[in-house]
């Protein structure tokens, strides 16, 4: 299970040409426990990096992009990234996902979509207009390379595409669908992204909008009443109205930002980045809401029965589990990351990275480890008192 969204704010200080800045974040959530490096790939980097059966390409932009290490040198898989111009693209769980299983032509194996998006393009209109050249491919369900995957790319504009594969077909939600609905970014998994654009209208009447705060509300309506009805369970359905619900405030704030960006002295006075980033990755952690060990999987078998009172019981195992979020800026070009055991924000800032060099091979990839994390995972403030 995962959640992706993108909001939106006014950019303080104010920057010329840049009135709104694109964040959007996202986690991973999956059982187990899954290697996670985040590597370099250069631009002009020969794609497959294995060879596979896409059709090959040379890129034209560099990015940066989260994959497992264990597998990496054998089937490179980002599920995860941003490119030196923007543009992300994003790999989420979708249960009941079905691949075409060939192409005659042109084709373009799943586990090589973020990679294709991110190393060739700049703007989401020009990966929509890419799409209809390809014939993505995939293994069977239930074969031991099947991975249910669902996609979405976001660029510096917070434009955003989603593409899922259904009974064998693509099917691609453009800028344009329902009006414009893929522009919130978000995504989470089953079922599939129009079932949850309808299922999303049924909340229409919620509202981050209240009468009152907790100081100045001494009676009537509670704070927070606008959201009365708002879903709380972990489930996917749930975490997309949540997601699509609380980024809607953001659109309500002043341009010019005056009154709550810079935020007020005592927080910090925080520009639109350094707020915008450490709200996204809260927000992408609340919403999905399943630290280590809060979902458990329930025994396969039977406990042992009180005849045998010398025998442990069975115990519950950990489920699913938010293991990284991430935070990507659309308009600066920077990476931002945190994982389950260090919340410390890690940053990679796309502009100061070289990305020249040339192709390599997948073994020459420079990478970052991710998960578990490499760095400490606390600053340690106790000299603060001297």
């Amino acid at each position: 299970m995962c959640t992706n969204f993108l909001l939106a704010v006014p950019t303080i200080p104010a920057v010329q040409g840049n009135p709104t800045q694109f964040i959007s974040a996202r986690c991973m959530e999956l059982t187990g426990a899954l290697a996670t490096n985040l590597y370099l790939v250069p631009a002009q980097q020969t794609f497959p990096i294995v060879a596979n059966q896409s059709q090959g390409w040379i890129g034209s932009y560099g990015f940066v992009g989260l994959g497992d290490p264990q597998s990496m040198g054998q089937t490179p898989c980002f599920v995860d990234g941003i490119n030196e111009v923007g543009l992300s693209c994003a790999a989420l769980w979708l249960p009941g996902t079905q691949y075409p299983s060939s192409a005659s032509s042109n084709a373009l194996e799943f586990c090589d979509i973020a990679a294709w998006a991110m190393s060739q393009f700049a703007t989401v209109p020009d990966v929509v207009a890419a799409l209809a050249g390809v014939n993505v491919i995939g293994p069977a369900v239930g074969s031991q390379s099947y991975l249910p995957l669902h996609f979405i790319a976001t660029d510096a504009t917070g434009a955003s595409v989603v593409i899922e594969f259904v009974g064998g077909a693509m099917n691609v939600y453009p800028p344009d669908y329902a009006d414009g609905a893929t522009g919130d970014g978000v995504l989470t998994n089953a079922p599939t992204y129009d079932w949850q654009r309808t299922n999303l209208s049924s909340y229409v009447h919620l509202s981050v909008e209240g009468a009152g705060t907790s100081t100045s509300n001494d009676s009537g309506p509670p704070v927070g009443s606008g959201l009365l009805g708002l879903p709380g369970d972990i489930m996917s359905a749930s975490r997309f109205v949540k997601a699509a619900t609380f980024r809607q405030g953001f659109g309500l704030l002043p341009g010019d930002g005056e009154g709550w960006l810079p935020t007020p002295a005592t927080a910090g006075a925080t520009d639109s980045t350094q707020t915008i980033v450490n709200v996204a990755l809260q927000m992408v952690q609340m919403i999905q809401a399943t630290p280590y060990g809060t979902a458990l999987l329930k025994p396969t078998t039977a406990s042992p029965s009180s005849s045998h009172p010398h025998l442990k019981a069975r115990a519950p195992s950990v489920g699913d589990w938010t293991m990284w979020q991430v935070a990507r800026d659309h308009t600066n070009f920077v990476y931002y990351y945190s994982t389950a055991f260090n919340s410390i924000v890690q940053k990679v800032d796309l502009t100061t990275v070289d990305f020249s060099g040339g192709s390599v091979a997948a073994s020459a990839l420079k990478s970052i480890q991710v998960m578990p994390a490499g760095s400490a995972w606390y600053n340690d403030a106790s000299a603060g008192f001297a």
